[in-house]
């Protein structure tokens, strides 16, 4: 995805000078660790704690979406330039969002955090003199919020075409959690032998069912 926020909001009234661009590189560390942590919080203690401390990206999907999506926004946000930006990290971090069956206002509520903790760090510098710098700002996140409901849309779109597309070849929706056509067979195979044994067929040989195929896997090609 691309991101060309001055195509949506224009910042020559309220120019983002050089003091605002280096409070937020100087402040960068500190401020993406309180924005992640504003959203992992959403999730329970105990995920909280392993999303946090778990660094693996393949251990901790969820975390490593999460903060690498963040960190690449935060880049797109502090870049006064007028260039467009492609955001990949981000890009999977809203096709995340959207995986997890959460609502639109959920999924592009997380970028109006970074208001109130960018503001915190604002005071403790003097905001009266970065107000106008900091209104450019705030306009930039404003206008990342509708690319990223937009991202958030397609991403559902997606996943809504997958499921048509399972539903007009037969097959189980995985998405859904669904029984998948092997254990559905077995299903089957398990009716048959009980049919077999009240006499209403012939004897065949039992075989065991299981309904589930293991993990239910999230199959959403993008």
């Amino acid at each position: 995805m691309v991101i060309h926020l001055l195509g949506i909001f224009t910042e020559i009234r309220y120019p983002m000078g050089k003091k605002l661009h280096q409070l937020l590189q100087g402040k960068k560390v500190e401020i993406l660790e309180k924005w992640e942590d504003s959203i992992l919080r959403s999730f329970s203690p105990d995920a909280f704690h392993i999303f946090k401390e778990q660094k693996d990206q393949f251990a901790n999907p969820v975390g490593h979406k999460v903060r690498t999506g963040l960190a690449e926004l935060y880049e797109v946000l502090c870049d006064p330039s007028d260039e467009e930006i492609l955001t990949p990290d981000l890009t999977q971090l809203i096709k995340m969002r959207a995986v997890q069956q959460v609502s639109a206002a959920d999924a592009v509520s997380f970028i109006f955090k970074l208001k109130g903790i960018v503001r915190k760090e604002l005071l403790k510098k003097g905001m009266t003199e970065l107000y106008n710098e900091w209104l450019a700002f705030d306009a930039r996140i404003d206008a990342a919020a509708l690319v990223i409901f937009d991202m958030f849309m397609d991403s559902k779109e997606q996943i809504y075409k997958v499921r048509v597309s399972e539903i007009q070849h037969g097959r189980s929706i995985l998405t859904d959690g669904a029984i998948c056509p092997s254990a559905l067979a077995r299903r089957n195979m398990q009716t048959a032998n009980a049919a077999a044994e009240s006499g209403g067929a012939p004897e065949r040989e039992k075989m065991s069912v299981d309904d589930a195929c293991g993990p239910k896997p999230q199959v959403l090609l993008f």
